[in-house]
């Protein structure tokens, strides 16, 4: 019965001639076969949540958009929920309905993945996003948001981000903003869209 199962979910994968790979070893897999037995293993279980971390890195493009396109079709067939962790931001949106942008271990910016693709409200998703090359336009030099990421060690006292923050206003030397509601489906860590001129919340 476990034999018929995983024959069944490696056919669920995409994989061509399950009754064989059933009995090959990694070594004996590409690494695209490799990420889609990892997949349904984890999906054998019938889980509530799959943790998928960086699940198209090291792959090459094309198997990588196979990778993608096994997840989107999974989302919709079955009964899991996915939670994808990635730096990818091609990725999340092809994939996602909602993310959660993180700087520094902290959670900046959070909402659905079309309004923060097209309206991005936290300094740092703004300068992510405009990194992003941009095919349909002349650019001489790429953008990049200014120095580095903070050690975690020699984390700032404030927020996080105020070293390389063009926003940055005397509060965020001493204090780290928590993450509030601008809208019905979107949060964000930044003094900038406090009420008052503070960055206090009223």
């Amino acid at each position: 019965q476990a034999k018929k199962e995983a024959v069944e979910l490696m056919r669920l994968m995409g994989i061509p001639l399950p009754e064989k790979v059933f009995y090959q070893y990694p070594h004996e897999l590409s690494g695209g076969m490799k990420q889609r037995i990892i997949i349904a293993i984890a999906l054998s279980c019938d889980p509530a949540l799959v943790i998928a971390d960086e699940p198209t890195t090291a792959l090459d493009v094309t198997i990588q958009a196979q990778i993608i396109d096994l997840f989107s079709k999974l989302i919709e067939h079955v009964q899991s929920a996915f939670l994808l962790i990635t730096h990818d931001l091609g990725v999340v949106a092809q994939m996602c309905d909602s993310v959660a942008i993180m700087y520094a271990g902290n959670i900046v910016e959070e909402g659905p993945v079309k309004k923060i693709f097209h309206s991005p409200k936290h300094p740092y998703t703004e300068g992510l996003l405009q990194c992003i090359p941009k095919m349909d336009r002349k650019q001489k030099k790429l953008k990049a948001i200014p120095g580095t990421v903070p050690h975690p060690r020699n984390f700032p006292t404030g927020c996080r981000f105020y070293p390389r923050c063009q926003h940055a206003m005397k509060k965020c030397l001493s204090q780290q903003p928590g993450l509030i509601e601008i809208d019905d489906e979107r949060l964000v860590a930044c003094f900038r869209y406090f009420k008052n001129s503070d960055g206090e919340q009223e």
